[in-house]
């Protein structure tokens, strides 16, 4: 159906009206639907994603996390995992649930647009519709009323194929409220119940043109949480320098153990996309201010960014590859190298005579 050519009573929006044409979507290769989602919600307030989602870059690792969700961040801020991806902007966000479509409807109405949680098997505009199940995160912003009386969700998924459009309410809660069981076909995005979820986002920071201060706040920022990282045994997070190299051990140990390897896949798209990002604002921003130091920002971040995808493969693929005992410490090694370069980066690019200040 055409969202533009409808007559139809449509939900009210804050910002976006579905008579008026499609829905803010933002795509980039690395990204997972946490970041695309979440990046359509700021679009929607007038945001550029890059400028918001691409200031931070950190190491964070929650090892007793369950993280079968193309959706997986640990948890920090009790603001939202939202706000943990933008730190330097007024961004929050809260999970919620609800049981049927009544609930989704309220939710709509009451936030605007929301992000939710559902299962691709239920969902027919997937390659996986009834054959692989794996949970995803799409954009909600909009309800309505048939002429006939059928209930209908404005769906926009920037992940490929790519979707935006109505869908019948039966196909969204049916995905919405899957239990997602486990699938052989995805062992990394099944098997944990999607339960209703919706992350409500609030955006409260007004669009500006991102600045020399602003960007140099973000480089401090990032060096301070890497520098003072933590994995002690009563720490439930893993971060910084100290706590990557704890993770790079824990792979380590955990050769030979398929199970315990996936969190790095999973777990890793995080902070791969994060890293992505990262790159990509400092690329931008130092042919926009003149700044060439932060172009070495960007080539050590793009360096993080492939250290991971090796990381990644080499985890999901452990049960196929000989000689992994050999193979992980030096991955392991690779991506503490590429952190602890980018992080010298931020150091010159911080300091005002181009030498490393420690």
């Amino acid at each position: 159906m055409n969202a533009g050519s409808t007559t139809d009573v449509i939900s009210r929006a804050v910002r976006w009206n579905g008579a008026g044409g499609s829905y803010p979507q933002w795509y980039e290769d690395p990204l997972s639907c946490l970041q695309t989602t979440l990046g359509s919600i700021l679009m929607e307030h007038g945001l550029r994603p890059v400028d918001v989602l691409g200031l931070a870059c950190e190491f964070v690792f929650a090892p007793d996390d369950v993280m079968c969700e193309e959706f997986y961040r640990p948890a920090q801020s009790s603001r939202g995992v939202a706000a943990d991806l933008c730190p330097y902007h007024d961004v929050e966000s809260s999970w919620t649930t609800g049981s049927d479509a009544a609930d989704l409807i309220d939710l709509i109405e009451t936030h605007s647009s929301v992000i939710v949680a559902v299962d691709n098997y239920h969902l027919p505009f997937r390659p996986a519709f009834h054959d692989v199940h794996a949970a995803h995160l799409v954009v909600v912003p909009g309800w309505r009323r048939t002429p006939q009386g059928d209930l209908e969700f404005y769906v926009s998924d920037a992940q490929p194929p790519r979707f935006q459009g109505w869908l019948a309410a039966e196909h969204l809660v049916n995905s919405w409220t899957s239990g997602n069981p486990t699938d052989t076909q995805d062992v990394f995005f099944s098997s944990r119940e999607i339960g209703g979820r919706v992350l409500i986002t609030k955006v409260r920071s007004q669009p500006a043109e991102l600045g020399t201060d602003q960007v140099a706040l973000a480089l401090q920022g990032n060096l301070d949480r890497w520098d003072a990282g933590t994995a002690g045994p009563s720490d439930r997070l893993w971060t910084g320098r100290t706590g990557l190299r704890r993770f790079v051990e824990h792979l380590r140990q955990s050769c030979g153990d398929p199970e315990r390897l996936r969190a790095a896949y999973t777990f890793g798209w995080a902070m791969q996309a994060q890293a992505f990002l990262h790159g990509r604002l400092a690329q931008e921003f130092a042919h926009r201010s003149g700044q060439a130091r932060l172009l070495e920002v960007a080539a050590s971040a793009d360096r993080v960014v492939s250290a991971w995808s090796n990381l990644r493969l080499l985890s999901a693929h452990e049960a196929q590859t000989a000689g992994i005992t050999e193979l992980m410490p030096r991955r392991g090694a690779e991506l503490v190298h590429a952190y602890e370069q980018l992080a010298a980066d931020w150091r010159l690019a911080r300091s005002k005579d181009g030498t490393d200040v420690r």
